[in-house]
């Protein structure tokens, strides 16, 4: 059963945005609960595991930039999508490794969007050892947003932090599920699943871009395009 929750401090947003999700969701998931919080503490005074986290930034008390590091030391697998009208704070989410953001008043699209690409994050499971700071972590190939390549080894991004494995892009091509992620760079594969923005042949992670080869572009272009149509427009 997919797993949902929505917390904000206001009645009114709270219920729109339950409205929302549960119109989205109907036609994708046969099995779904959608749990509503009025603050972070509320949330986190119980202990379920949610597999989509609605957060509204500006509240009182606990905010949701806390209250999403609170969750991902938790829940790491945890999709936190962002809701909020003060933009000026989209940078702070990026740390927490936020994976959409979406604005108030809210616009159906942008949840639309949100809610397919976080569904398909989900239902990835597969994972990998990557290291950091010399100590191994099992992480899923969902949190991977891309990888960049070294002489002999690759780092791989994940929120703030950058993880490492003695690997070669090739053998990430070979190996990582195809249909999510693109090599894009001679240096870059991306995780088409985090891309918030393609524009002129650079793309964006929230706050931080990518340049797309000239070589790299025509295909990229078309897989991109492959995937938009099968996953985020259904």
């Amino acid at each position: 059963m997919l797993k949902v929750a929505i917390v904000d401090d206001l009645k009114e947003a709270l219920s729109s945005l339950k409205d929302i999700v549960r119109e989205t969701l109907a036609p994708l998931s046969d099995s779904y609960k959608i749990d509503t919080f009025m603050s972070g503490e509320e949330l986190l005074s119980q202990k379920e595991s949610y597999d989509i986290l609605f957060l509204d930034i500006e509240m009182p008390g606990m905010d949701g930039i806390k209250t999403g590091e609170a969750v991902l030391n938790r829940y790491p697998d945890t999709i936190v999508i962002m809701a909020t009208a003060a933009t000026h704070r989209f940078k702070e989410a990026f740390f927490i490794r936020a994976f959409r953001f979406i604005t108030k008043p809210f616009v159906k699209d942008e949840i639309d969007e949100a809610l397919h690409s976080a569904i398909r994050l989900v239902n990835t499971n597969e994972s990998i050892e990557l290291f950091y700071q010399r100590i191994p972590y099992k992480i899923s190939y969902k949190q991977i947003q891309y990888i960049k390549s070294y002489n002999g080894y690759c780092e791989f991004c994940i929120g703030d932090k950058m993880f490492r494995k003695e690997i070669t892009l090739q053998e990430v091509e070979d190996t990582f599920p195809g249909v999510f992620f693109a090599r894009i760079h001679r240096q870059y594969v991306v995780n088409l699943m985090w891309i918030t923005k393609y524009v002129n042949g650079e793309v964006y992670f929230n706050n931080e871009k990518i340049k797309v080869s000239v070589r790299r572009l025509k295909e990229f272009e078309a897989k991109y395009v492959s995937y938009d149509i099968k996953y985020k427009r259904k």
